[in-house]
């Protein structure tokens, strides 16, 4: 992971890409509000004014991430285009 980019594995296998930088100017903090919803996986927290991770990596890999694609959806929409969800499709990939 790079100072400017929070990166992590989910359960499917897919990951999770965080710019930093750009949650930095971000005033919603929308992504950290869905995850922290009732049913999700409250995966982020806010630390010192930037999401972080509030579990372990090992946890988010064994399906500490619900990946209901939440935290992406509510960052294009009222943040700063800051995540980027990659999922593998099976069929697809072959």
């Amino acid at each position: 992971m790079g100072a400017n980019v929070l990166e992590f594995e989910v359960f499917s296998g897919g990951k999770v890409e965080i710019n930093l930088s750009k949650c930095k100017q971000c005033e919603s903090k929308a992504c950290v509000d869905v995850c922290n919803s009732p049913n999700m996986g409250k995966v982020l927290e806010l630390k010192d004014g930037i999401p972080a991770l509030q579990k372990s990596l090992e946890d988010i890999k064994r399906g500490g991430c619900t990946e209901c694609l939440g935290c992406e959806l509510d960052c294009d929409l009222y943040g700063e285009q800051a995540i980027k969800i990659t999922l593998p499709i099976k069929e697809l990939d072959e």
